[in-house]
């Protein structure tokens, strides 16, 4: 899997940091229970959640999307709800960044958005006492920052040109089955990491 590979790219959820997303939607369902469904069919239907990922709406306009619903719910409630995916990074998936860093370029790319990755940051500042979370990596391709979002291919063109990456030097590791195909479009080498299979980032190192 390694072999000739100079640049690793990781993706966040799921790989790096462990996500339940269900615990996102009995937050919100317990915030607004007479509009729950109201306000998923307008999420999904104004394709709200993809939009929030490459900064077309701002934190603040996505509050207040909620807030529409039920002004007296606060911003640091529907804050608190919309991080509650967002659960732990164990410390030997740091361990393995650093280490991985010692000897490949390691980057992030991720589809996420200014709340979720402030939170992040601030968790592993104080969990795991390091300077920040884009110190673990060489280069750091955030949907909110560059306004491109997986599974489109315009991202991956993105990333090989900012970074000066060859394609087949570089491995891409994904939970989800989209975005890796999008990336072998490209020529780039790519690992599903299956979590239904209860495949993890430390084990898929250890067998290689």
């Amino acid at each position: 899997m390694l072999e000739n590979v100079k640049n690793i790219i990781f993706d966040l959820g799921g790989v790096i940091i462990n996500l339940n997303q269900d615990l996102t939607y009995a937050a919100f369902k317990e915030l607004f229970p007479s509009n729950f469904e109201a306000i998923l069919l307008e999420l999904d239907s104004n394709h709200y959640l993809e939009k929030f990922e490459t900064s077309e709406i701002t934190s603040k306009e996505f509050i207040d999307f909620f807030q529409k619903f039920d002004i007296s719910i606060s911003e640091e409630n529907i804050i608190s709800a919309w991080n509650s995916m967002l659960l732990d990074i164990p410390e030997n998936r740091i361990a393995l960044i650093n280490s991985l860093a010692k000897k490949y370029n390691v980057s992030l790319l991720s589809n996420t958005n200014e709340i979720h990755y402030q939170f992040i940051d601030e968790y592993v500042i104080q969990k795991h006492k390091i300077k920040s979370f884009d110190s673990l990596f060489n280069h750091t391709f955030l949907s909110h920052k560059i306004s491109l979002r997986k599974p489109n291919t315009s991202i991956f063109e993105y990333v090989l040109k900012e970074a000066n990456f060859l394609p087949n030097e570089t491995l891409f590791i994904d939970d989800t089955l989209e975005h890796i195909n999008s990336a072998k479009q490209l020529g780039i080498r790519t690992h599903h990491l299956n979590l239904q299979e209860n495949q993890s980032l430390i084990q898929l190192f250890n067998e290689h």
